[in-house]
């Protein structure tokens, strides 16, 4: 999709929506009527001015300007009662009233044809003869009806239902006992099947346990259906970022969205929003050129910045690209060594790929001068940072005079994941698969101890190990012929976790560790296994910051 907007497909909800705004307006005015003798209650008039207010920008969004003009003339008779302007009596309400009836009919006709127009004249003459004479008394003029009768909308049936956050939540923490249930009884009938001899038993048993398993997995999908949302509501608010950053910077840019209808749970959905507004004020800042460098370059003088979001396995892939001037490592590498981040000789010997991650270290800039946007070296490491607490990855892939492109492997969700299951000195730990690049068998002498750590050579990479069973303080084997090595990745790290058994992978559900434990390092949590032990899941991101 281009960077025009298209609102075509909100239609629904905003109509929605705005009935809602409109009945609390009608029940807040009905009890300020009711008040009415006693004096304006100034608190009422405030929560009719708030629910405007939001019709107003709302109305604003969807591009519906004689809406939101309308909407507007309501507030400022609202604000005129609330400061004694106007008095509360049968004219003012009869004007309100009238309002609301009006929006009410508006908004069922733009539902049904959404290019039939907006008529409000004969009520803004009533509001405007309201407010010309505010002492007189007059009668108030009838309500506009609307189509279906005066007050078919009570009848109106809604496909939408609202609901708490909080409420999906422990909906899906019963979901996660049941997914635990389930492998309880997996492991179970693998026990039945070891000390029973009756075949007809074990059948039954074994078709009952899969008819669960499968009503489990469909329950949980369909919950988990229930907290995914489609990323288009983050992507189009940007629009209007950069449409403001362009104008900002003399640029001229293009914002492109993809994917838009791609969907993730709304927990991770709230957390994008950061790294993405980091991510573009860079692109459009740094990225991308004046239309006087493209032009000398070759280019379009319109920088085009494009937004993408697709689903891969059980993760979301969101990138950010521009076709700008794109990042040169030689000078990070010497922005890096002037500052002090690298000596001489590791600056030479790191790759084009590894010098380009030395971007997200904090207070890292290639800016000589500061902008209102960047220069400070604050921004990408927020976004590596938040990248890694969701156990995602962020990855750059730059050409120098083409374009930038930042991607993050995100997981679909923060509550059910899968895992690998591995083994280390007796116990089984849970090593989230979203940071699992692969897993390896290696030989114990390919293992180099450099003083520093240990390290092996992973396709001519240095790949940094993590003995988990030194790591939590545990007694484990001795350095075996044959070593399994768990390949993770967080943000810009990447490192390899020694384990003594790959178990295999597992659904598992997060379980929060209580407070009082404090912070444990290289710990994010706990889960319970099908024969009841308790499982504690790796922090990646933790393991590899040490």
């Amino acid at each position: 999709m281009s960077g025009e907007c298209d609102f075509s497909t909100l239609i629904e909800e905003f109509v929605e929506d705005a009935g809602s705004h409109l009945d609390a307006v009608e029940g807040f005015l009905l009890e300020l009527e009711r008040r009415a003798p006693q004096g304006c209650d100034g608190e009422l008039v405030t929560l009719i001015l708030g629910h405007l207010h939001t019709l107003k920008g709302n109305s604003g969004m969807m591009g519906l300007t004689p809406l939101q003009q309308y909407v507007h003339r309501l507030e400022e008779v609202m604000k005129e009662t609330g400061g004694g302007s106007l008095t509360p009596g049968p004219a003012l309400f009869g004007a309100l009233y009238g309002g609301v009836n009006a929006l009410r009919s508006a908004l069922f006709r733009f539902a049904q044809a959404p290019d039939a127009g907006f008529d409000f004249a004969a009520e803004e003459a009533a509001l405007e003869e309201l407010r010309a004479a505010p002492g007189q008394a007059a009668e108030p003029r009838p309500s506009r009806p609307a189509p279906q009768g005066e007050f078919g909308y009570i009848t109106q049936k809604s496909s939408t239902l609202k609901v708490n956050f909080e409420k999906l939540d422990e909906l899906l923490n019963l979901m996660g006992e049941l997914v635990i249930q389930r492998t309880a009884l997996a492991t179970l009938e693998k026990r039945l099947r070891e000390k029973v001899s009756d075949r007809e038993l074990l059948a039954a048993f074994n078709e009952t346990s899969q008819l669960i398993g499968k009503s489990t997995d469909d329950l949980r999908q369909s919950i988990m259906k229930v907290r995914m949302l489609p990323v288009k509501s983050v992507f189009q608010r940007f629009q209007r970022l950069v449409r403001d950053l362009s104008l900002a910077h003399g640029k001229e840019v293009r914002l492109q969205l993809e994917g838009e209808d791609t969907e993730l749970d709304k927990t991770v959905l709230d957390e994008i929003g950061e790294p993405l507004l980091h991510l573009i004020r860079n692109a459009v800042d740094h990225g991308l050129e004046s239309p006087s460098e493209r032009r000398a370059g070759g280019k379009d003088t319109r920088g085009t910045l494009t937004l993408r979001a697709r689903h891969e396995s059980n993760h979301i892939v969101i990138s950010v690209s521009d076709d700008g001037r794109g990042m040169d490592p030689e000078e990070i590498r010497k922005k890096a060594v002037a500052r002090g981040v690298l000596e001489p000789e590791a600056a030479r010997g790191m790759s084009d790929a590894e010098i380009l991650q030395l971007v997200f270290l904090p207070g890292f800039s290639t800016r000589s001068e500061v902008t209102e946007t960047s220069g400070r070296g604050i921004g990408l490491d927020v976004v590596k940072k938040i990248v890694s607490s969701l156990n995602g990855i962020i990855e750059i892939d730059s050409s120098r005079g083409r374009g930038t492109t930042f991607t993050m492997m995100l997981p679909l969700t923060l509550a059910i994941i899968t895992a690998l299951m591995v083994e280390v000195a007796g116990d089984t730990y849970a090593v989230p698969l979203s940071g699992v690049l692969e897993s390896v068998q290696v030989g114990g002498a390919e293992c180099h101890d450099t003083g520093n750590g240990e390290v092996i050579m992973l396709r001519d990479r240095v790949l940094p190990l993590y003995r988990l069973d030194r790591f939590f303080g545990r007694k484990g084997a001795e350095q075996r012929e044959q070593e399994y090595v768990v390949v993770v990745a967080s943000g810009d790290k990447k490192g390899g976790l020694v384990v003594d058994r790959l178990v295999g992978q597992q659904e598992i559900v997060i379980k929060g560790l209580d407070d009082y434990l404090g912070e444990l390092p290289g710990i994010s949590g706990g889960t319970v296994l099908g024969d009841g032990r308790v499982s504690l899941i790796v922090d990646i991101p933790s393991i590899l910051g040490r």
